[in-house]
């Protein structure tokens, strides 16, 4: 196991530091620092807290005015009644933004397992200090809208079913269905599940994890992107005693960001004495070791699984299971319905639109809660104008009037410092801090849809897709890449018999090569968030990233007859087959020997173009 102790290298250095500095220069700045943070956030929430008294009795008074002036004709539930029913699955970022949107002009019925909205991006901090919870979470609305706490078992095309608390089903019809499922998450108990309907029973599993880690002398955390290093430095901060180690298969942390936030972070944890693991790729997880592939055990008295959050889309595996790709994310047109594996509309689904983390994105896209309002944005707009019979917008256009959303994120560093970005602008340090803290009492006030918090965020997306056509536009898209990929073992000789036999028989020349190991290999790797796993071959096309038995079965769709009738076996369950496959890479050199240049053959210009170079 990790022994405890206190972290060396460079933190008993501290390099920056005068040799004539106190000893105490670091801890009492450090303090100076923290009370600065915490003393701007609080001028600053309560001047926002002010301002929500005043909108909120303003508001009032107006509506008091109207309703006397106007008069009513017909009683609420009449109105209710002659509107269109809007059921929205999910009470998040997506659902939450799609409920306010629709609210007073539809019947909307929100549905979610619990009743509470919970600030995902800031859970955290709740491993070391789960008191926080009440500043991170709120009821779901139910003001201007039914409230319906279930769980979301099947979805049909004109009703879903659910499952209540105390096990029975039932079903709601709806005219329009918006569907922000959401996530899950490994390392527990980072994403509510179905067990925590409540606050007090959210609020037990906190408290338990919490104490848990209070208990631990070495941590280890297996991913290396923002939960992973969020988590890293919450456990630091609070515990600077405790050994944490973090494991990433990637050459940097936070891979899909800015290269600037991966070194500012790497920098933060290993000058507070974390060991950072690059290029190590999990094989197995337990509770108190990984294994990495080719063997070696690391061990820890907690190992949390950052690796990534799989969609929820369990429901939707009975009649939408073929419009489910490889990652089990919904595919969606550009009017975010639900597609066909050929991007066409899926038939008897024109009134459904997902969003969020269950929805398969344009390449590019992160999967952040920005994103998904954004999302929420067009989904909404498009169920008013599928209603209307008006033209549908596509997405992200319909959101910020451009080809590219924004990319707007903010990785904590404990409570007082962090790495906050906007497209290509990085800044780290305390404005991080102040920035996320500020971000989150404005959006858990907008769940609660109080008025500072929605005219706050109203104002954001507004000034975010202003700078992003105008003074900050997103980081240039990666260089133009030919709409079919195939990456390869570059020494291995089976995968270049294979490369020839496509050279040969894929008439239409839409598969183009590259080796794993090259420069432009890692880079289409990292652009999709993929490791370097050299023992299958990857397959980049318009539905996305595939890997093993799915990559090879996809390619052989590109050639021509009888092999691909071959295709057919993707019919077969995905782990059978990548048993197959697994089986065949284990020992494709002993069987098969590697590549050392005499497979070589004469290519043809047109040929050699084929193949990414550097």
């Amino acid at each position: 196991r990790i022994p405890r102790q206190m972290p060396t290298g460079p933190r008993a250095e501290k390099p920056s530091l005068p040799e004539t500095a106190p000893p105490s220069f670091m801890s009492t700045f450090s303090i100076l620092r923290k009370g600065s943070v915490d003393a701007t956030c609080g001028l600053i929430i309560t001047l926002l807290s002010v301002v929500d008294v005043a909108l909120l009795l303003v508001l009032s008074l107006s509506q008091t005015v109207a309703s006397l002036f106007k008069g009513v004709t017909r009683s609420s539930s009449d109105l209710l009644l002659s509107r269109p029913s809007v059921v929205v699955v999910g009470g998040s970022f997506s659902g939450l933004w799609a409920q306010r949107a629709l609210s007073d002009s539809y019947d909307v019925t929100l549905v979610d397992f619990k009743d509470y909205f919970e600030y995902t991006p800031g859970v955290l901090r709740l491993f070391v200090q789960p008191s926080w919870l009440s500043r991170l979470s709120g009821p779901l609305p139910r003001r201007r809208n039914k409230l319906v706490v279930g769980e979301v078992v099947a979805v049909h095309p004109t009703e879903i079913t659910l499952r209540t608390a105390d096990g029975e089903e039932a079903q709601i019809p709806f005219d329009y269905l918006l569907l922000g499922c959401g996530s899950s998450y490994a390392a527990a108990p980072v994403k509510a599940s179905p067990r925590e309907p409540d606050l007090p029973s959210r609020r037990r599993s906190w408290e338990e994890a919490a104490a848990r880690l209070a208990r631990a002398s070495s941590v280890l955390i297996a991913g290396g992107g923002p939960v992973a290093v969020e988590l890293a430095a919450e456990v630091l901060d609070a515990y600077p005693s405790v050994s944490v180690t973090l494991v990433t298969s990637g050459t940097s942390l936070c891979s899909g960001l800015p290269a600037a936030v991966g070194e500012a972070t790497a920098r933060w944890l290993e000058l507070r004495g974390a060991a950072l693991h690059y290029s190590s790729r999990v094989e197995s997880v337990r509770p108190d070791s990984v294994t990495l592939v080719g063997g070696q055990v690391l061990s820890a008295d907690i190992v949390y699984p950052c690796m990534g959050a799989p969609p929820a889309s369990a429901p939707l595996e009975g009649s939408l299971a073929s419009q489910l790709d490889e990652r089990r994310r919904l595919r969606l047109t550009p009017q975010l319905q639900p597609a066909e594996q050929n991007g066409s509309p899926a038939s008897g689904w024109s009134r459904v639109f997902g969003m969020g983390d269950v929805a398969s994105l344009p390449a590019g896209e992160l999967q952040l809660g920005h994103t998904a309002e954004l999302n929420a944005h067009v989904a909404a707009e498009n169920m008013r104008r599928s209603a209307a019979g008006r033209p549908l917008e596509e997405y992200p256009r319909g959101a910020v009037g451009c080809e590219r959303s924004p990319r707007v994120f903010c990785v904590s560093l404990g409570p007082h410092d962090g790495v906050v970005a906007f497209n290509g602008l990085v800044l780290s340090g305390a404005v991080a801090a102040v920035t996320k803290r500020i971000l989150e009492w404005t959006k858990v006030a907008a769940c609660a849809e109080r008025p500072v918090g929605v005219a706050f965020w109203k104002f954001g997306d507004a000034a975010s897709a202003w700078l992003s056509m105008t003074v900050l536009p997103p980081p240039p898209p990666a260089p133009h890449e030919p709409k079919v990929i195939l990456l390869f073992d570059g020494v291995c000789l089976l995968c270049s018999t294979f490369v020839h036999f496509l050279l040969d028989h894929n008439a239409d020349q839409r598969i183009h090569f590259c080796a794993l190991q090259s420069e432009p290999g890692k880079d289409i790797l990292t652009r999709h968030g993929l490791p370097l796993d050299v023992s299958t071959v990857v397959l980049i096309d318009e539905c996305g990233a595939h890997v093993r038995s799915s990559a090879a079965l996809r390619t052989l769709r590109h050639c021509g007859a009888p092999y691909c009738f071959l295709y057919a076996l993707a019919a077969l369950p995905r782990p059978l087959r990548d048993f197959g496959y697994r089986m065949v890479a284990a020992s494709r050199y002993r069987l098969f020997g590697k590549d050392d240049g005499s497979a070589c053959r004469r290519m043809t210009k047109a040929m050699r173009a084929r193949f990414l170079s550097t």
